[in-house]
């Protein structure tokens, strides 16, 4: 194939592979015929070879490429490095559903990774190796509420936050080494190679031998801005459909004459300088544009919509390219999806390629755009249209309640002479990207009007307590859940006062201004929040919506008074009051913050809508801080309380050593009870055991402290269970080798009797009292709009299973009654270490009552309610209980088993020996 260097993918038999192959040496006498033999050998892997480059010979470069013959590489030489012809992420159709998944789908890509670009001898070729991939989108899941999943909870529809739409399947994904030639003067690129992967449908993909054809734009332009080819397959026994790939040109772009960029219009002159003091930054001002802009389609620019075709609701700066003299390209897509991601090459209903510069002085973008048409049969399959779209971008430097948006532009049609615009802003959809925000400042328009409804609604009165202030300001931020037709959200402060709330902290203008330092001392602070919800409001869908709110925020009362602005189609309702009152910070109290969204219309107005209760159920900052303490004081409380149980274990195993006859006397339903009591923790953990994959995690947390007494909690466990197996063994042994032991296995049966009777009357108690108080607690969930944590009748179960561990020492003392036996069979440091160990979770309980906030949804890795009965009631009565058997079984291994007996019948046990002489 040519004079040059061919790399032939074709499989073949080396010289090395022939020679292994030969025979040891024979006798000469068998000369001719070993020749012979020696020649057949060689033949066959020969006429084996022949076979398999004929059946593979349609998979040749020269067959499938012949417009690019190959020629030999030579060495690297002083010039232009030759172009990368890199691809990083592009957009593909076709395929086949089966290996691809369905289409369409925004989340197909491409990408193309050059390993080696070479030149040749050939001037115009260049020799490339490379590797692509493609990946095929999931399916997306649809219900009818804007593309998200609908959750229901005991029968109702509600959503815990709001949610992007979900994908579900396989991802189809194969990766191909490609080889080929790349022509520098007609930009066409021609590679083959084989692939392998795996198809959406779960089966695997080997060996597919494709032949990958690519049109580069040369040079790369705003009429002519993407990489365009098709991937086809050359495989007749399992073949894929043909793939069209476009993708937006990555280099050799040459840009246009520089963009108009006319005087933006009256009340839009206030922008950020955001690279005031460095240069200018592509990485940035692609970071500062990532968000979705949403359309503002008001009347007087329907004829500037009508002529750009445009009546998506959001805009997408999908693809920012730009040079280090500030010229920007851009690949702009327009949609009617809230979840299209920025991270493909993205079609959209609608799309705009656009090149410019960024205006240093002015601190805006200028561009100047062409549309996006479909040209052919594929969606890939994209060309430039008609231009005369002029676009332009900045960050406003001043906010106020109806004026948020971090990133805003205007679009319009410059062939039109009416001057009218579409503006647009960076949606509030999403958390707005808020850095470099040092010259912002906000504007307050309703703290007047907010005022007036805060001192008429009594929010002023007193309240005991410390609340909330400019110096805990990350307190202010809550979820909240509507109580009545469903419906949760999510509210946070854009401003306190003069400073603004990044999320994490407050950016302070000037921290030395005295107007700052006032500021913070006052009691009523100017606030401002955004508010994004998801519910079934009058006129509202479930779709997450936002509103925001400006007001009053009362530092000595814990109150917030706010007016608020929710979005319509094309206007806005400022109609809306929020009232909050905090709770107190050192209130011990779940919700901590209660409030209502009512409409200030009157219930005539068809913007009316009913008033929503809310309500946030959680802990502010430092009662989580004290909850992480709880956390890891209580990992460390079940370390060593597991550890001391070990110990005891292992001193009842001596004391039954020093005293064999104890072996017999212990219960065996009571070692069988403790055995248990291990057991179930670690059947309920073994998969958490020996794999890290389900491990609970705690938020807000380091985790490795937790992780680490987690372990070795469970380690500690399993030795404790051996242990008790081994105590367990060594008394059944004693019991069965010992035939004169009948009586205490009589004994022991009478306390089965006993024991087994009072378990199952117990565990039918639970069932009813689960039964009973199982509504209750749905009602409850109801109420706060949660998802349920699993509570099962199991749960139950095991935690009175908890209370029979609490008294295992029932047992013993019964059969203690019923032998009327002294023997020490329990060391005292077993049975009263144990029941210390039993006891302590419930004072320990008591105590977290009075010092740590109660929390919905509590992780307690100590003393927790599913392993144990915890109230006030039962914090009393256990230890007492558990304590009075201790000491009951002390006078028992001292004065007898059946001491408090006072009946006249008890057996005497002690006999006089007289011997008798024979005369």
């Amino acid at each position: 194939m040519g004079e040059g260097r061919r790399r032939d993918l074709t499989p073949r038999f080396t010289s090395a592979s022939r020679s292994q192959m030969a025979p040891p040496r024979a006798n000469p006498s068998r000369y001719p015929l070993l020749v012979l033999s020696l020649l057949l050998l060689l033949l066959i892997p020969a006429a084996a070879a022949v076979a398999v480059d004929s059946s593979l010979s349609t998979f040749s470069y020269s067959r499938h490429c012949p417009g690019f013959p190959a020629a030999a590489d030579v060495p690297a030489a002083d010039g232009p490095s030759p172009p990368t012809l890199q691809l990083s992420t592009g957009y593909f159709s076709g395929g086949g559903a089966r290996i691809f998944g369905p289409e369409p789908s925004h989340t197909r890509s491409f990408s193309l990774l050059p390993t080696s670009v070479v030149r040749t001898a050939n001037a115009s070729l260049l020799h490339v190796s490379a590797t692509l991939a493609v990946s095929g989108g999931r399916r997306l899941f649809r219900d009818g509420l804007g593309g998200r999943k609908l959750l229901k909870y005991d029968g109702r529809a509600h959503y815990f936050r709001p949610r992007l739409p979900r994908f579900s399947g396989r991802r189809g994904s194969i990766t191909f080494g490609m080889e080929g030639y790349y022509s520098t003067a007609s930009g066409e690129l021609c590679m083959v190679g084989t692939g392998s992967g795996r198809a959406a449908d779960g089966t695997p993909v080997h060996f597919l031998p494709v032949v990958l054809r690519l049109g580069f734009p040369n040079p790369a332009n705003l009429t002519r801005p993407f990489v365009t080819g098709r991937l086809e397959s050359v495989n007749t026994i399992t073949p894929i459909e043909p793939v069209s790939l476009v993708a937006y040109a990555e280099e050799g772009y040459v840009y246009a004459e520089s963009a108009s960029c006319p005087p933006p219009p009256v009340g839009r002159l206030d922008a950020l300088h955001v690279f005031e003091g460095r240069n200018f930054s592509c990485a940035h001002l692609s970071s500062m544009l990532k968000t979705p802009f949403r359309l503002n389609y008001q009347s007087g620019n329907e004829s500037t919509a009508s002529s750009l075709g445009l009546h998506q609701r959001y805009m997408y700066v999908n693809r920012l390219q730009c040079k280090d003299d500030g010229a920007v390209r851009a690949y702009v897509s327009f949609t009617n999806q809230t979840a299209a991601s920025r991270y493909y090459f993205m079609l959209g209903e609608k799309a705009v390629v656009a090149d410019g510069f960024w205006d240093q002085q002015r601190s805006r973008l200028c561009l100047k755009g062409c549309h996006v048409v479909n040209s052919g049969q594929s969606r890939a399959d994209l060309a430039v249209g008609e231009c005369g779209i002029g676009m332009n971008f900045w960050f406003p430097a001043v906010w106020s309640l109806q004026q948020r948006s971090f990133a805003a532009g205007l679009i319009w049609n410059t062939s039109l002479k009416s001057g009218e615009a579409i503006a647009a802003g960076s949606s509030a959809l999403t958390p707005n990207y808020r850095g470099n925000l040092s010259g912002l400042k906000y504007n307050y328009t309703k703290v007047d009007e907010a005022m007036k409804h805060y001192e008429k609604s009594g929010l002023n009165k007193n309240r005991k307590g410390k609340f909330p202030d400019s110096s805990s300001y990350r307190d202010l931020v809550f979820r909240f859940y509507v109580q009545k037709g469903g419906g949760s959200g999510y509210a946070s402060p854009v401003t306190v006062g003069s400073m603004l709330f990044d999320g994490n902290s407050l950016v302070v203008p000037d921290p030395f201004s005295h107007h700052v330092t006032t500021e913070m001392k006052q009691r009523l602070i100017n606030v401002s929040y955004d508010i994004y919800y998801v519910g079934n409001w009058s006129l509202e869908s479930f779709r997450r919506r936002h509103i925001s709110a400006e007001g009053v925020y009362d530092t000595k009362t814990g109150s917030l008074c706010m007016i608020a602005c929710r979005e319509l189609n094309v206007s806005s309702d400022c109609e809306i009051l929020v009232t909050a009152q905090f709770s107190s910070l050192d209130a011990k109290v779940a919700q901590h913050v209660k409030g209502t969204i009512r409409s200030l219309r009157k219930k005539s107005d068809p913007l009316f809508f009913g008033t929503l209760e809310i309500a946030s159920y959680g802990m502010y900052v430092d009662q989580v801080d004290e909850s992480i303490w709880r956390m890891d004081l209580e990992s460390t409380m079940a370390l060593i309380s597991m550890t001391l149980a070990c110990i005891f274990i292992a001193v009842q195993l001596f004391h039954v050593n020093k005293v064999p006859e104890a072996l017999s006397a212990m219960s065996i339903t009571m070692l069988v009870v403790l055995a248990l009591g291990y057991m179930i923790p670690l059947v309920l953990n073994f998969e958490a055991l020996f794999k890290n994959s389900n491990k609970q995690t705690f938020p807000l947390t380091g985790g490795g402290w937790l992780e680490v007494n987690e372990v070795m909690v469970r380690i500690i466990t399993m030795i404790t269970f051996l242990l008790q197996l081994r105590l367990l063994q060594l008394a059944w042994s004693a019991r069965s080798v010992d035939v004169s032991k009948a009586e205490s296995w009589a004994a022991e049966k009478k306390v089965l009797w006993i024991c087994l009777p009072l378990y199952i009357i117990g565990g039918v108690i639970t069932w009813v009292v689960h039964m009973r108080f199982n509504h209750s607690r749905r009602m409850l969930r109801q109420v706060v709009h949660m998802k349920p944590v699993g509570h099962a009748f199991w749960e139950d179960l095991v935690s009175y299973g908890g209370l029979i561990l609490d008294g295992f020492l029932l047992p013993q003392v019964i059969l203690n009654a019923f032998s009327d036996s002294k023997v020490r069979a329990l060391s005292p440091g077993f049975y009263i270490g144990s029941t210390i160990i039993r006891a302590l979770p419930h004072v320990y309980d008591v105590f977290r009552r009075q010092h740590f906030v109660p929390s919905l949804r509590p992780s307690y890795m100590y003393a927790s309610p599913h392993d144990d009965l915890f109230s006030l009631a039962w914090d009393i009565v256990i230890p007492c209980g558990a304590i009075l058997l201790s000491v009951v079984l002390f006078f028992q291994q001292r004065c007898g088993g059946a001491f408090f007996l006072c009946s006249k019948n008890r057996k005497t046990r002690e006999y006089e020996m007289v011997s008798t002489v024979s005369s």
